[in-house]
């Protein structure tokens, strides 16, 4: 099976490094014409099923990919991160410099969602959703940058140290391979932040 992961496209809150966590923000011109790029490069991959986050952001991204009527489902777990109030403000320069348990408390005080929680809740969903489906078919899931490198994280049995240093940008393509039939290493990163097919 193979699993292609496209991050929503870009935003005025990407755009101006503001932080959206779980706000619901649309596409601007650009991401818009974004995810019709990206649709290109994979309307021929033979997709059987879509997954999205419920995020309009990410929504969007599968519905302008999605030329050919494939179905799709969307998961509220797919969600970003949460930051809690620092929802919907500037990112400071100075949190460039902290470690992830650093970063981490200045979110917890704010009210967001610890990152055991968000990691449990990104790869419990994607395990559960790929294992549902067959080694014949390909899925494509359309969500967040914090969520694709939890996944590439988790595969890599990586600390949250390589969650810092992964880059995803908007409407980039990660490639993974399940292998259902093995008992362990069932997945397998075939590339990471393909965006090679953007203006």
């Amino acid at each position: 099976m193979n699993i292609y992961l496209v991050r929503h496209g870009e935003t005025d809150y990407n755009k101006d490094r503001q932080l959206m966590g779980q706000l619901d923000i649309p596409l601007n011109e650009k991401g818009l014409s974004q995810a019709k790029q990206v649709g290109k490069v994979l309307e021929d991959k033979k997709i059987s099923k879509i997954y999205s986050s419920d995020l309009q952001r990410a929504t969007k991204t599968a519905e302008i990919i999605n030329t050919q009527n494939i179905p799709i489902e969307l998961v509220t777990n797919f969600r970003e991160h949460t930051l809690g109030r620092l929802d919907g403000t500037k990112w400071s320069p100075e949190w460039d410099e902290l470690e992830v348990s650093e970063f981490e408390e200045i979110i917890l005080k704010e009210g967001g969602e610890p990152l055991i929680h968000f990691e449990r809740r990104i790869w419990e969903t994607f395990v559960k959703i790929t294992g549902n489906h067959s080694k014949d078919e390909n899925l494509l899931i359309t969500t967040h940058g914090g969520c694709i490198r939890i996944i590439i994280m988790k595969i890599l049995e990586a600390t949250e140290e390589v969650f810092s240093n992964l880059s995803i940008d908007n409407c980039s393509l990660t490639k993974i391979v399940h292998l259902p039939q093995r008992k362990i290493h069932k997945y397998r990163i075939i590339n990471v932040n393909s965006n090679w097919f953007l203006e």
